[in-house]
Parts: structure tokens; sequence; C-alpha cells
């Protein structure tokens, strides 16, 4: 089990299972929930995305609902990700530029996030570094405006890893003042020729149910939506303290 406190709601505690396919017994989670609930500053506690075996389990603790995520996968030989790749990814924009992620952007990238997703689900500087570190290779992609004074103002940015075979889309956050200009069609297919040029099989990505944009972005280059969902639950643990008083 890994935690990690929210980069900007302290006070929530996000739990991720060090094996997505671990399926953590009841106990186990009833342990990690007095343990974690213990500490006084800890108001929520919020697992990472789960499949259903492990939600179970969570459920059977307490935890209730806090996102739904669809899974969506691109075969990376495919004739429509092949079509998506060639074709432009927008009207050539000499004002911006492309360029890797570098560690001293992270928290120009964290404001982004936070923009992008709020405060609840936002990354952190510290957040990032971890998502890019979770496979052996990464691949972390900003988009920034030119400036005549050589800044580089970042409106978007994408993370992405490899495994030995598959590609992992794991975070792609657009600044919601400079959505609907390319950036994140730019950014998936830049990260889409990378895991090609790795011979991957395949990429994987998930964002939630009702993310409308998204969904429409990655079907547009050849993700699927699989069967499967992912689901985030989450835990009041001072309500806990409000039911168990005398």
């Amino acid at each position: 089990m890994i935690l990690r406190r929210g980069a900007f709601r302290p006070q929530v505690v996000h739990v991720r299972l060090a094996d997505d396919n671990l399926v953590p017994a009841l106990d186990d989670v009833l342990g990690w929930v007095d343990a974690i609930g213990a500490d006084p500053t800890v108001a929520t506690i919020r697992t990472s995305a789960l499949f259903s075996k492990a939600a179970d389990r969570f459920q059977h603790a307490g935890f209730e609902v806090a996102d739904t995520l669809s899974l969506l996968r691109a075969e990376l030989s495919s004739a429509p990700v092949r079509r998506a790749l060639r074709a432009p990814t927008g009207a050539p924009r000499p004002a911006m530029g492309t360029a890797n992620l570098r560690r001293r952007d992270y928290h120009a990238a964290a404001a982004v996030d936070r923009a992008a997703f709020g405060d609840s689900w936002a990354l952190g500087p510290a957040d990032l570094d971890e998502i890019r570190q979770a496979t052996p290779q990464h691949r972390a992609r900003s988009r920034f405006r030119r400036s005549r004074w050589f800044s580089r103002p970042i409106e978007a940015f994408a993370v992405a890893g490899a495994s030995r075979q598959h590609g992992y889309l794991q975070r792609l956050a657009v600044d919601p003042a400079h959505q609907r200009r390319g950036h994140g069609r730019h950014l998936t297919a830049d990260a889409l020729r990378w895991m090609s040029r790795r011979g991957l099989r395949d990429c994987l990505v998930n964002t939630s149910v009702d993310n409308d944009s998204a969904l429409a972005l990655y079907e547009s280059v050849g993700f699927h939506v699989m069967a499967d969902q992912l689901l985030v639950l989450q835990l009041d643990v001072r309500s806990l303290e409000t039911e168990a008083a005398p």
C-alpha cells in the first residue's frame, strides 16, 4: 500500500495498492482505515482506480464511489490509430511549442492540473514525479506559448509510460483557459508515436465516464472503450467517529 496526501487538500489521504492485481483481504482494508484514521488531520481516505474485485473489498469496509472511470485501449498497429497519427493535429500555431516536461516545470504543470481537475483531484509536483517514475520508461511533454521574454507559459502537458509491451497515457491536462486549441490531441498523438517507435502493442488510458470531451478525443484517435470500468472510492473517517460515539 502506498499513501500520499492530496496536493491541495492535505486532509485527503490517497491510497494506492502496490500491485494493481492485488485483491486485499477485508481485514487488511479495515486495518488500513484504523491506522490512517488515527491521524486527526485526516478527514477522507480515497483509493486509486480499482478493478471490481478490489473495489468490493473497500466497499465492504464502508467506502463509497467517488468516481467511475472508463478504461480505453488503442491497438497501436490498428488502422484507426495509424490514420490518426498521419493526420495533422490541427492548424500550425507558430506561437506554440512542444517540449519535454522537466522537473523544474513541475510547479507550472501542477498549476495546469489544478485548473483542469480542481483541488480535490489535482496532482502536485511530487505526484507528477511519482507517476513519471511508475513505469520503466516514460515520456513527459508540455505545450507552451512562446514569449519574446523567453518565458514558456505551459498550457497543457501529458505524462506517458511504457512497460515491455504496453503503453499508458497516465495524465493529460489542459488549462481550461486554453482548451479547444488542439493541445490534447497533439499531446495524445505525440505519446502514441513515442509508443509506436518503441514497438509497443497498445496503449491504455482511463477517464471519468462523464468526461465527454476526453472520451471523444480518445475515440477520435483510435481508442475504444473496454467492458471493464474502474472505481475510485472514498471514506469519510470523521463520520466513523460520529457513528461510534455513544
